[in-house]
């Protein structure tokens, strides 16, 4: 029981926080809101059709312009999201269809969330055996899915009624040794990397 009120006090103290601070640009097609620190910009968007009222797809950016290369993490956006999220929602009406929350590369713990699901799939590992070092577009976006690589993501996405339930993805290359020797393996891992990823979302019940 206290636990869960110190839970909803915390909550309510990032809340009040966020307002605080949170400046926001509106447009015919999308809403978006903004916290600025000294560096640091965190961005979340909703994005819809000029003829309709209802947003259809979110995009959440964070970006430290005096450290560009500074590892981050999603699991502790999670939190900035929410407050964001819960600001939006209170002004604007969505129906969301995808969130674009950029690629693997960009957050170390997703990073190696992927890296564990190719190097455990059967499926890649058998297209590697039998293709040798070369992109399969089908398999890279079911083995993100099966192995739920934005985890997250996908947990918070639940608390508000949607799941991820697939992938779109663009420009693949592969992890590079050094991403892989920083992430904790050997480096000689064969890894494909989508550098533009569109989460595709349904309804959770």
């Amino acid at each position: 029981m206290y636990r869960n009120i110190l839970i909803t006090i915390c909550l309510i103290l990032l809340f009040n926080f966020l307002n605080a601070q949170v400046s926001i640009e509106k447009s015919v097609v999308d809403y978006s809101l903004k916290i600025k620190g000294d560096s640091v910009y965190q961005i979340l968007s909703f994005w819809k059709h000029k003829d309709s009222t209802i947003y259809k797809t979110v995009k959440y950016s964070v970006t430290d312009f005096n450290n560009p290369a500074q590892e981050k993490k999603l699991i502790k956006e999670i939190s900035t999201i929410d407050g964001l999220w819960s600001i939006a929602k209170d002004s604007i009406k969505f129906d969301l269809q995808s969130f674009n929350i950029g690629y693997p590369l960009l957050y170390s713990d997703i990073l190696k969330n992927h890296i564990r699901a190719f190097l455990d799939s059967e499926d890649w590992q058998n297209h590697l055996r039998q293709n040798g070092k070369k992109l399969n577009y089908e398999i890279i976006k079911r083995v993100m899915l099966d192995n739920n690589v934005y985890q997250p993501l996908n947990e918070f996405l639940k608390t508000k009624g949607y799941q991820i339930s697939g992938f779109e993805t663009e420009k693949h290359g592969f992890v590079t040794k050094e991403n892989l020797l920083n992430a904790g393996y050997s480096g000689n891992e064969i890894i494909p990397m989508p550098f533009i990823v569109w989460v595709i979302l349904n309804k959770y019940h």
